[in-house]
């Protein structure tokens, strides 16, 4: 399709009409609406968005869904980069490329990696800078990004992280093959299923490291029976020294044949003493519609879950992004953020982004306040079932009190009665620790939070009534503020 004799803004909108049917209203309103198209040819397309942490944004999370609308819209797959609005085109800005149409664009080591970051590297990701996969890889591009180096290590995942870098060392001669690593959305899988490819790539351990996400390896399957070369299909899958599969519960969707050919797939490999690595949202024994030889398969090596990183993870993973963006983060605005998100990493990444963005275009500093706005805006992490906030405003109304007055450092009996009850009640009903607790509560140091525990349980204790009302407010709290911010 020849772009000469059409506007290229033109074009745009109609890409962002198309992309604002497939994301989320708020999500379109924060990353897309204020783009503007720089350049726009069969070539390249160059988009102009107001900030770094935008450019980063879009291009970590939105850039294969930006050439899917693209190709839909003009029939073209063209070099996608970002530029900064009102920066200098010869400016080199990390994860962003210059808007001259005229340079060469220096060419990722990982095909299909879009950025040239000036991000400080690790050993890892210098080395694969300078690798080459090989020429036509007919596979799913790894991620350069995706090293055991920028893997955060908590107790949720240290199990999974061992397994996953044995294999990638000693790729097929381990007994963690397959090895089958399970999990809920936005924990890491994917992070060390294209870690293990990388690895192996760099230190040369294996010539064909498949990835494939298992959609994709269902729609080249349908492919080759539509072609009639299933040959060709099996001698490309067959052929792989590592084949990694993500989200392997898709594969079981479309019926018998996929799974028969999976099968088939999975013995060659294994009897040739090749490297298989799946992640999935669930252990193999929970997959519906799974056939009973290829859950016996699935089990012949280690099947380990993933679990949600503890705070102090959370922490570490939330000051990783904001030192690759450039930007010290607060300690303390890293443990309400840490404690507000208590699972999913893409959320906690996602609410950094947006605290960053707002801070930007406000122009002020990262401070736990800005912190607490963002929450708001972005409503409850939907695996925490309470909030602090709405604990201490159920207690500030009961006692007649304003939540200024609760969280206050005056010492007043029924300010500190009340102040003592509302603690209680947040160690019980939520699982923040106590440092973040006392950090609700004007503050305050967690030996405080303490205290505040065992006055309210003794006070139980000696006097019934005073229990009873605990336990009423326990029931009223669940019942009235579930879920809430």
């Amino acid at each position: 399709m020849a772009l000469d004799s059409l506007d290229p803004h033109e074009l745009w909108a109609q890409c962002l009409l198309n992309i604002e049917r497939r994301v989320r209203a708020q999500s379109f309103a924060n990353w897309f609406r204020p783009t503007q198209v720089a350049q726009f040819d069969s070539n390249v397309l160059v988009i102009q968005v107001p900030s770094i942490v935008s450019a980063d944004w879009l291009e970590k999370h939105y850039l294969e869904l930006i050439r899917e609308v693209v190709l839909e819209e003009t029939e073209l797959s063209p070099d996608i980069s970002f530029t900064i609005d009102g920066a200098p085109a010869t400016a080199v800005i990390p994860g962003v490329v210059p808007p001259n149409p005229n340079q060469e664009v220096e060419q990722p080591a990982i095909e299909g990696s879009s950025s040239n970051k000036n991000y400080p590297q690790t050993t890892e990701q210098s080395q694969i800078k300078n690798s080459s996969p090989e020429e036509n890889e007919p596979f799913t591009s790894l991620n350069s990004g995706y090293t055991f180096d920028s893997f955060i290590i908590g107790e949720g995942n240290r199990f999974a992280h061992a397994a996953a870098l044995a294999v990638a060392k000693s790729p097929g001669k381990t007994q963690f093959n397959p090895l089958f690593i399970f999990g809920g959305v936005g924990l890491g899988k994917t992070h060390l299923l294209q870690a293990i490819g990388n690895y192996a790539r760099v230190n040369n351990l294996a010539r064909r490291v498949a990835y494939v996400p298992s959609e994709k390896f269902m729609s080249d399957f349908i492919e080759s029976l539509k072609n009639r070369n299933t040959a060709d299909f099996q001698r490309l899958y067959r052929n792989a020294d590592i084949l990694l599969i993500d989200d392997i519960q898709f594969l079981f969707l479309r019926g018998e044949h996929t799974q028969t050919e999976f099968f088939h797939t999975f013995n060659a490999l294994h009897q040739n003493g090749k490297q298989i690595v799946m992640t999935c949202d669930s252990p193999p024994e929970k997959l519906e519609g799974l056939e009973e030889r290829l859950l016996s398969r699935f089990q012949w090596g280690l099947v380990t879950p993933i679990e949600p990183p503890d705070l102090e993870t959370r922490i570490a993973i939330l000051h990783q992004k904001a030192e690759i963006n450039g930007i010290p983060l607060p300690n303390d605005v890293a443990a309400f953020l840490g404690s507000y998100i208590s699972s999913n990493v893409r959320e906690l990444e996602g609410a950094l982004i947006h605290l960053m963005a707002f801070c930007s275009v406000h122009n002020t500093e990262l401070t736990v306040e800005a912190a607490k706005h963002i929450a708001r805006e972005r409503g409850p992490d939907p695996t925490t079932e309470l909030s602090i906030e709405a604990i201490q405003k159920f207690v500030a109304n009961h006692f007649d009190l304003t939540l200024e007055n609760l969280i206050s450092k005056t010492r007043k009996q029924e300010v500190a009665t009340a102040r003592q009850i509302a603690m209680f009640l947040a160690k019980r009903l939520t699982p923040h620790p106590l440092k973040m607790i006392g950090l609700h509560f004007g503050n305050r140091d967690h030996s405080t939070v303490v205290h505040a525990i065992q006055t309210v349980e003794k006070k139980c204790k000696k006097d019934p009534s005073f229990g009873k009302m605990i336990e009423e407010f326990t029931e009223a709290i669940k019942q009235k503020f579930v879920p809430s911010f």
